[in-house]
């Protein structure tokens, strides 16, 4: 079946993660081309204000077609709750972005079991809790596009990223799988692999074991604060949504990590992931 050519204007997207970065940026691209924007955050209030935003710069300055939910991804019952509000407000939805996610840096060899719970929770089984719920109505009505943000080091291994890592691989693979089963029923599906973006999420990545090391946090918060601004995954992933685009790296940097790991040989990637880890 061929993917259905998605208007804008009549659309229905859901954000999750909207309340800051690159949730934030994306929920103002699809407002500016006039979507009605459902903003979903762990932080409601950080919602809320999103909507109001993308009401402000809407094409149809209709405050009443934007929303904000209060979601923490990570626990099914409560997705399953938005998802009912949303089928009945609604409809079926006509985009869904999956952007909640968090940070976690160290070794492997310091994180706890409740560490990798913590991540793994949000990043892969809140993208998983949340295209199981919101999927069927699209599914049924044979329309749609679902966004994954994965991330440039879910095919860049580090020494210090492991559990991050894992999850965005993860979640890039699913989106693959998705595509392919989602194909012949009209709902097409992106995964978006960003690299260095200047969001939250250095101040905000949690340290394996909880060895807080104050400088490396120093140095993270440093390097994202001169990295690509939000806005250019937003443009993105609109532009993906427009062309069907399977997958998408975002920064000069994911794009030759993209190419690093078609084209290179396993030992210089394992080479790379232990130079560029070192602290």
């Amino acid at each position: 079946m061929k993917h259905p050519t998605i208007s804008f204007a009549s659309a229905t997207a859901l954000v999750t993660g909207a309340g800051s970065g690159i949730g934030r940026a994306t929920a103002h691209a699809l407002a500016a081309k006039g979507a009605s924007v459902l903003c979903t955050d762990i932080d409601e209030a950080a919602a809320e204000k999103t909507a109001a935003e993308c009401a402000e710069q809407s094409s149809s300055g209709s405050e009443a077609r934007h929303r904000a939910y209060r979601l923490d991804v990570a626990v099914p019952a409560e997705v399953d709750r938005v998802a009912a509000t949303v089928d009945r407000d609604y409809g079926a939805l006509t985009i869904l972005v999956n952007n909640a996610g968090v940070g976690m840096t160290g070794s492997f060899s310091d994180m706890t079991a409740e560490e990798w719970t913590f991540i793994r929770s949000i990043n892969l089984d809140g993208v998983v809790n949340c295209c199981a719920a919101f999927s069927p109505p699209m599914l049924a009505a044979q329309r749609g596009h679902v966004v994954i943000v994965s991330s440039g080091l879910g095919f860049t291994p580090t020494d210090h990223e492991s559990a991050y890592g894992a999850t965005k691989a993860a979640v890039l693979h699913l989106s693959q799988c998705l595509r392919a089963d989602w194909a012949s029923r009209g709902v097409g599906v992106t995964a978006i692999c960003p690299g260095f973006i200047n969001t939250p999420i250095a101040q905000n990545t949690r340290f394996t074991g909880g060895r807080e090391d104050a400088k490396a946090r120093q140095q993270m918060v440093k390097g994202f604060s001169r990295a690509h601004p939000p806005e250019k995954v937003g443009a993105a992933i609109v532009a993906a949504i427009t062309t069907n685009r399977a997958m998408v790296p975002v920064g000069f940097e994911s794009v030759l990590a993209w190419y690093a790991h078609r084209l290179t040989p396993l030992a210089f990637q394992q080479l790379l992931a232990r130079v560029t880890g070192r602290r």
